[in-house]
């Protein structure tokens, strides 16, 4: 058992987003999607598709939980299905699940009743990147007195910059058994990354991050250091995604948190004994999805929600623009419907909605909202 006390580590979040309410009652329900259990670098690629987020999230209440029954009969599915699951709501990409009717319904239902969204969105490439930036910050006093916007700026560049170069930042993660790179090879990789961002640096988009990173990593080279990537695993880029389960079990320690039943991460949850200063937080359990409606229709939730930062990854602003006019009325509506639900959600408590992610990426977001009128 490993006892852990986050009373500290929550009043510091809540002094970090002060409008949020975590001291609420409220009732989640948890799916995920794109749960790969861990992500690691091989010889040519990495274990999973580096575009797709993992998604922890789904359904949630304030106070007696709505009956949902009249949603599962408007979809009509087969009585051969026990439990809904995405797959049986909508297929495909994010534009081709936005034709369906029965998300429709699904959307309408959620925005007219007393329910909520709620997810934790963590962009797995970024996540496996930035620790780079933080290790040449954690060297550099004057970088550290600039802020977190600053950090955030080097973060966002270099992730663009290893999106362009995926194969490049492979072979380079390989090579040096990232991200436990050894002593006496930190120069070495430093000097390789440099090389890399060395081609980019006179690029307009690129250059205020780029060239800052490469100048602070000079700082890291005469300390022989970058601490946020030693003393790991080789190769294991995400240990596990537990973190992000016990995360809301502790910040909404007055909420009941009611958990698909995975079996690994049940495991790793139930190894802690999380504590608020003398006293054990007890608001989680583990259910069998068959056994509980709102767990389904979290999984239909969460499945439109990885689908959306997907679509997110892997299209330019210019792509979007023109799938946004080439819309059907049904996709229109649909779209139109999720955007109305991350803002009701939003509206209600901004601790409902957690994004890991670039400033690139979630300003394609905030585009889409932008185009469709609904910021």
């Amino acid at each position: 058992m490993i006892t852990i006390d986050m009373s500290e580590i929550r009043e510091m979040a809540k002094l970090l987003a002060p409008t949020a309410d975590f001291d609420g009652l409220y009732t989640f329900y948890y799916d995920e999607t794109n749960n790969i259990k861990k992500f690691y670098v091989r010889e040519f690629d990495f274990n999973s598709h580096f575009t797709e987020n993992f998604v922890l999230g789904g359904l949630v209440h304030e106070g007696p939980a709505p009956d949902v029954q009249p949603l599962i009969n408007s979809l009509k599915l087969q009585r051969t299905i026990k439990e809904v699951k995405f797959r049986h709501i909508a297929k495909g990409d994010f534009l081709e699940c936005l034709k369906s009717q029965k998300l429709n319904l699904f959307l309408k239902f959620v925005k007219s009743n007393n329910l909520y969204i709620h997810y934790a969105s963590l962009n797995i490439l970024y996540w496996s990147v930035i620790d780079i930036v933080d290790s040449a910050i954690a060297n550099s006093e004057v970088s550290q007195m600039l802020g977190l916007e600053f950090a955030n700026e080097l973060r966002n560049d270099l992730y663009k910059l290893s999106k362009l170069e995926i194969n490049s930042i492979i072979a380079l993660f390989h090579k040096f058994k990232y991200p436990n790179i050894k002593k006496n090879s930190v120069l070495f990789f430093i000097e390789e990354l440099s090389n890399l961002l060395e081609e980019y640096i006179d690029d307009r988009e690129f250059h205020f991050g780029l060239e800052s990173l490469r100048e602070i990593l000079k700082e890291s080279r005469k300390k022989e250091t970058l601490p946020f990537i030693m003393d790991e695993e080789d190769f294991i880029l995400i240990k596990d995604f537990s973190q992000f389960y016990l995360q809301p079990i502790y910040m909404f320690k007055n909420s009941t948190h009611i958990f698909d039943n995975e079996d690994t991460i049940a495991k790793i949850v139930k190894e802690y004994k999380i504590l608020d200063g003398p006293l054990q937080i007890k608001n989680y359990s583990f259910v069998d999805s068959k056994t509980s409606q709102l767990t389904q229709l979290s999984d239909v939730l969460v499945g439109l929600i990885g689908k959306l930062f997907g679509y997110i990854n892997t299209s330019s602003r210019g792509t979007i623009e023109a799938d946004l006019r080439s819309l059907t009325s049904t996709q229109g509506e649909n779209l139109d419907l999720l955007l109305d639900l991350i803002n009701k959600s939003h509206n209600k408590n901004i601790g409902f909605l957690q994004t890991m992610d670039s400033y690139e990426e979630m300003s394609k977001l905030e585009f889409i909202f932008a185009k469709r009128n609904k910021l």
